[in-house]
């Protein structure tokens, strides 16, 4: 219920200008969410060691804190929102209802085949200790200094390349990917620095326990490799759905995100063990980031070709 709510929310709030709140209200609960999975997970002084329990009273805390601002701030903000006075309780017109189901049922299925997913590799990840779990966990909200800004400029080339799509402006299609792709392929190109060359100096953030940091090391190293193509995957999403092709991304993402499973079950079973799990994950990122990249321009080349 709160992550459901929380992403209606978000949504409502980015679609009427003001992505501000939703940043505010998230940024929040990511740091709250940071904080509570080592501790509640490991346990530290009085706070007893909840292993997997842990993570998931700290996801469902996060998301109750930024949903709760998310709501306060339509109360509280003295700007129009578009949320103040609605009736809730009201007949839908089935052509509305029709548009966003049309729409938003691909990419909810996408989302739920991705829950699933990362619970059997959870699962997977469980059975090399609660340090593991912990490490995934953290260092997922780590990797959500590339992701979130991914699906920021993701969210804008949603709506930017829609309105430019939908009036006939291709040139401003393709510069405004361009221009998005520059910028994100950078900022993901500096994590991968970041995590692939200083993983020590970041993990002993977040961890104590010298096993803890062990792994946090791997996982930074190995998955940091993927951040660029990652962040590109992300931000390229939001942009063949401003054209209208959510059913072509669910697709791409299910079918390759699908394929970490048998990868990771592959890998984990030979010498390479818990970072087998995390070369899966590194290595279907960086396949989806440049098949995305290649279907938005094969897409792009086919509008174009059928215009003239």
């Amino acid at each position: 219920m709160f992550s459901f709510l929380t992403l209606t929310l978000t949504g409502i709030y980015t679609a009427q200008g003001d992505s501000k709140t939703p940043f505010i209200a998230n940024l929040i609960g990511l740091v709250t969410n940071m904080i509570l999975d080592p501790l509640l997970i490991l346990g530290l002084g009085p706070v007893s060691k909840l292993g997997v329990n842990g993570v998931a009273i700290a996801t469902v805390s996060s998301q109750a804190i930024v949903m709760t601002i998310l709501i306060l701030g339509i109360v509280w903000q003295k700007k129009k929102n578009v949320l103040k006075g609605i009736r809730l309780f009201t007949k839908i017109p089935w052509k509305y209802l029709g548009g966003i189901c049309k729409i938003g049922i691909p990419t909810a299925i996408q989302g739920m085949v991705y829950c699933g997913i990362s619970m059997v590799l959870t699962r997977m990840v469980s059975g090399f200790g609660a340090e593991a779990v912990a490490v995934q966990r953290v260092g997922g909200q780590i990797e959500s200094v590339s992701w979130n800004t991914a699906d920021g400029f993701g969210t804008a080339l949603n709506a930017f390349i829609g309105q430019n799509y939908g009036a006939g402006k291709m040139n401003r299609v393709k510069k405004g990917y361009k221009a998005s792709l520059c910028s994100v392929g950078i900022w993901g190109i500096f994590i991968t620095i970041l995590f692939v060359f200083q993983p020590k100096a970041i993990a002993e953030i977040f961890f104590h326990e010298p096993k803890a940091i062990m792994i946090a090391i791997g996982y930074l190293t190995i998955i940091g490799l993927s951040e660029a193509f990652m962040s590109v995957e992300l931000m390229t999403v939001g942009a063949l759905s401003g054209l209208g092709k959510t059913h072509l991304c669910s697709v791409i993402s299910i079918l390759f995100t699908s394929a970490r499973i048998p990868l990771a079950i592959i890998l984990s079973g030979t010498m390479l063990g818990l970072e087998g799990i995390w070369w899966a994950l590194s290595v279907t990122s960086i396949v989806k980031g440049i098949i995305f990249v290649g279907t938005f321009y094969w897409i792009i080349h086919s509008i174009i070709s059928k215009r003239r």
